[in-house]
């Protein structure tokens, strides 16, 4: 298998954590690229030039979400996800995780557009109010979260170390004190120690 992505990517982010964490390291091969620079290798198997891309066998597969779950299904039955498909509460959760890191994503695109002077004011205060929110959600939500490690652990560490990663400027621990000793405690896990945001 050959997964295309990129060390500041968030959703490449979740799919190398999985891959660590399913133990298939081995069975991947990782193809550093940069988006921008539309090679022609990466772009014929990701015509929207996002990464991440798995290409497993020729079938090419798409989408951090499906990405995630097809390594979870194939190389543990399902593991990480099934505590998820068993609770629409716990789905639910999945997506607010994950339209966190779509909204933290958006407010870097605005940062790299205010070297450009295009930076929007009210996209910028926008995507602002929504974090915020969306962190206090999550935080409300933590309670549901399943005993046994799972994928919505791993979007929850994702959505967190990007805000590091990108977004200093947004103290979250000062605000979020039970958000801080849940990064705390699962950051060291295995899979997030060996696959930081860089870049």
């Amino acid at each position: 298998m050959q997964l295309y992505y990129t060390k500041s990517s968030p959703y490449a982010n979740c799919v190398r954590m999985v891959i660590s964490e399913v133990g298939i390291e081995s069975n991947v091969e990782l193809k550093e690229v940069h988006p921008f620079d539309n090679v022609s290798d990466f772009l014929a198997v990701s015509p929207l030039g996002k990464v991440p891309c798995l290409v497993d066998s020729g079938e090419v597969i798409l989408d951090s979400e499906v990405i995630c779950d097809y390594l979870d299904a194939n190389f543990t039955g399902g593991t990480l996800f099934n505590p998820i498909y068993a609770d629409w509460r716990l789905k639910t959760f999945y997506s607010v995780c994950s339209g966190l890191i779509d909204t933290c994503v958006a407010r870097r695109i605005e940062q790299v557009r205010e070297n450009e002077g295009l930076k929007s004011a009210f996209w910028w205060e926008r995507y602002n109010q929504a974090i915020e929110r969306t962190l206090i959600d999550i935080e409300q939500r933590l309670s549901l979260l399943p005993e046994d490690f799972s994928i919505l652990h791993i979007n929850i560490l994702s959505c967190l170390a990007y805000l590091d990663f990108r977004h200093s400027d947004i103290q979250w621990r000062q605000h979020w004190g039970e958000l801080a000793e849940f990064f705390a405690e699962q950051s060291q896990r295995k899979c997030f120690q060996e696959n930081p945001l860089i870049g």
